[in-house]
Formats: structure tokens, sequence, C-alpha cells
């Protein structure tokens, strides 16, 4: 445990990982993130994203793991200069330094967020500090580890970084906002609210990310014409959309909307849910009794409401069709594998049903001006992102329809 303030003395806390001797002065991380910022992109930063990149990989766990996987895929080499172009395409000639003090709240249903978010703030020369969740678990301790060492080597590279956890505390909370340039809030809809009601340092910008749902849509037809190879390939690409984090990423499907004739779409749902049954068993270390509960306690529900026209229960999924399509997506998400069926619905009839609290389409078969006319349709009701199956969980600098490169940098005026 460190010493926090006087006027906090009270809020226990813990470092988690810091650069060797910054969590012994992480005070002075609130007081002078200016002065631990670099320029945007500095080569010392991008060789620790790469270093870190490399450890994953070579974890004998994280490699397997689904999230941290994609993490590594992510921080690799060419990715990075993937994200240093779309930084410059961004700045456009524009003169943009870092923000300063980065705040990060960051999530507990998504282990790996708490590094995307930092990993962005990190290369666009901020300095950071990152509240994580108090929720243990295994993922996250191997994530933790590695980070650490990344950071014993890296000398210089590391300072300016803390990573910590504590409880609901505003006092806390209040502390590091009142010093930090921007502060970025990744979780549920309560934790934006708590959050926003602390104050914070009047010259600090603020980004939230709030509650999302994602659904997807296949043409009946497309599905059709797949021969079998092709479908087990496309239930492949839905099962490495529903399995990271147990189906509960903002952006992993909870809805399949079979656009074409309810009939063809019954028979195609039961094939395609066949088939990611076993893409789902694939990507398992066995089948998880709590969530074989939870999804037959939600599907039962739809059935006992009359939303539900059938409903087919297996190791790994769970198929639940709706009695039509209007009453596909229930008001609570209930992941683990049990994914709402919705037939003979048109774009126009999905559409309807978008909120803002709808982020990610995933599709599937599209020609390119009905994905085009969906976005459009989409992007109106509050949806941000329209992608292919297999990509929902693909993340970038553009989220939930913010480019955070703005919210990460200030632009400088030079005349």
């Amino acid at each position: 445990m460190s010493n926090p303030p006087d006027d906090i003395a009270s809020v226990p806390f813990q470092i988690l990982v810091a650069a060797p001797g910054e969590a012994e002065r992480w005070t002075e991380v609130v007081a002078a993130g200016r002065a631990l910022s670099t320029e945007p992109f500095a080569s010392e930063r991008t060789a620790v994203l790469e270093a870190l990149s490399q450890e994953l990989f070579a974890h004998p766990r994280l490699r397997r793991d689904p999230a941290g996987a994609a993490l590594g895929f992510w921080l690799r080499r060419s990715s990075l200069a993937a994200l240093a172009a779309d930084f410059h395409a961004y700045a456009g000639g524009k003169l943009l330094v870092p923000a300063g003090l980065a705040f990060h709240v960051t999530p507990a249903n998504v282990d790996t967020m708490f590094l995307y978010s930092w990993a962005l703030s990190y290369l666009a020369g901020n300095a950071n500090i990152v509240r994580l969740t108090t929720r243990s678990s295994p993922l996250l301790d191997d994530l933790l580890a590695v980070l650490a060492a990344v950071f014993a080597r890296s000398g210089e590279a590391g300072r300016g970084n803390l990573f910590l956890t504590y409880g609901h505390d505003d006092a806390m909370s209040a502390r590091l906002s009142a010093g930090c340039d921007v502060r970025m809030v990744w979780g549920g809809d309560e934790t934006v609210r708590r959050l926003r009601a602390v104050p914070l340092n009047p010259h600090a910008a603020e980004r939230a990310f709030a509650s999302k749902r994602s659904l997807s849509a296949v043409a009946a037809a497309a599905y059709a014409a797949l021969d079998d190879a092709g479908r087990e390939k496309l239930a492949e690409r839905m099962a490495a959309d529903l399995a990271p984090f147990g189906q509960m990423a903002c952006s992993s499907p909870h809805v399949l909307y079979w656009i074409g004739p309810a009939e063809k779409g019954r028979a195609f749902a039961a094939d395609f849910s066949a088939r990611l049954e076993r893409a789902m068993a694939a990507k398992s270390t066995g089948a998880d009794p709590g969530w074989a509960v939870r999804r037959i306690n939600f599907a039962f529900a739809a059935a006992a409401s009359g939303t539900a026209s059938s409903l087919r229960h297996r190791p790994h999924t769970t198929t639940v069709v709706a009695a039509a399509s209007g009453s596909a997506e229930p008001a609570e998400t209930c992941g683990a594998g049990l994914l709402n069926h919705a037939l003979g619905a048109t774009l126009e009839e999905l559409a309807t049903g978008l909120r803002p609290e709808h982020q990610t389409i995933t599709h599937f078969g599209l020609a390119d001006a009905e994905r085009d006319r969906l976005a459009r349709l989409a992007g109106r009701a509050g949806a941000d992102r329209v992608v292919p199956i297999g990509r929902a969980l693909d993340f970038g600098a553009t989220w939930d329809g913010y480019n955070l490169w703005a919210d990460l940098t200030r632009s400088v005026v030079v005349q």
C-alpha cells in the first residue's frame, strides 16, 4: 500500500503496476502530468508496446486466451504503424500535443479494456493514471504481471504511468479528477452517472462510454448460397465475436436478424445454431454450469412472456427464436452463449428498433448498397459501427462514434 495525501488518508488504494520508484511518488504524477508527457508516437513508447505484444504472445496462458491473443495482435508493430497513420491522418497538418495527464476509469466486464484505453493515450504522449476494477481474475492478474515486467525493463519510457485500484470512493476519484487533463470513463450507465457527479478539473475534458448493446444481420439468400465450409467459417467468425468476455463486451451481438422470408430464416437459424455450438465448444475449456443455468433462465423467461416461439439449449449455446422480429431483443442481455434469432426481418424493421444505447451491427451477405443504407439508418438512430461478422471486437481510435485522438490531444493554433 502507498500513502495517499492527507485529505484522502482514510481511502485505501493499491498500486498494481508502476515504473520503478513511481509508486512511492504517485502524487507527483497527478501534480506534474504535463511534465511527464512526450511527443505523440515517440519511438521509445512504441517500443514498449511492441515489447508488450511480444510478451503476450510468449506467455503460456495469454497466448491461448482469445482476449489476450487479440490484444497482442493489436499491439504488434504493423498495427502500431496503422495507428500512427490514422493519427497523422487525423492531425492533417495541425500541431497536436498530448492532453497531459489522462485519468482512465476502466470496466470490470472486459479485462483487457484498460490496456486498450491506456495504450492509445500512451501513444498520444500522455501521462496516465488507470483505475482498474477491484474484482480480480486470472486474465487480469496475468496482464498486470506482463505489464509490470515490460515496465521494469523500459527505463524512462515507463515513467508517468500508474495502474491502481480502489473501491467506490468519491474522495479518491475527486483527487485524481482534480489533477487530470482528460478523464476517460469506461463502464455501465451507473458508473458514468457516478463519475460525472465527481468534480472535474475545470480545464479538463471528459469522454464517457456507457452501457451499449449490439446485434447482427445476415441475408438469408447469401446464407443459402454458402457451401458447408462457408457456413462453418461464418459460425467460427460469430463465435469469435461471442466467446471472449462471456459475450458481455458492448460490441458482442445478442440478436441475429435474418433478412429475408421467415420460413427460410427458420431453417437457416437451426442450421447456423448447430454450427455455432461446435464453434463455441472449440473455444471453450469446458461447459460452464453457471452460464448454462443463466441461459436457461433467460430462455424460459422469454417463452413464458410469449416473446419466444421456440428455444434450443445446448452445452455451450442456447438458441431463442423470437415470436416476432420486433420482440427479438430482450430488455436485459444474457450473454454466456445465448443468441436470439429474429426471422423475416427487413433492414428498415431492424433499424426501427435501434436506440442510442446500440453500438455495433455485424453483418453478412448484404450488398454494398444495403450495408450503406443500414449504416445511414443505424447512424441516425444512434448506432456507431457496421462491420463484418467476426470483427465485432476490433478496437480502434474511433469508438462509439468519437475520435479518441481528439480527446487525448490538444490542437495548438500556429499562425
